[in-house]
C-alpha cells in the first residue's frame, strides 16, 4: 500500500499498461497503411520503456 504513495509507481504503471496496448494494437490490428501500425508500435515501445524506468526507479528506494 506504501507504493500507491509513490507518484513514480503510479506514473510507471500508466505508462506500461498504455504502451503494452498500444504494441498489442500494433500487432493484432491490419491497416491499409503501414505509418498508423509503426506509429503505434514506436509510441507504445517508448512507452514501455518509460514505465519500465519509473517502475524500475521506484524499486531502486
Amino acid at each position: 500500500m506504501e507504493k500507491l504513495n509513490d507518484l513514480r509507481f503510479i506514473i510507471g504503471l500508466f505508462f506500461t499498461l498504455v504502451g503494452a496496448m498500444l504494441v498489442v494494437l500494433a500487432f493484432a490490428l491490419n491497416y491499409e497503411i503501414a505509418v498508423g501500425k509503426t506509429l503505434n508500435l514506436y509510441a507504445g515501445l517508448a512507452m514501455l520503456g518509460f514505465g519500465g524506468l519509473m517502475l524500475w526507479l521506484t524499486g531502486r528506494d
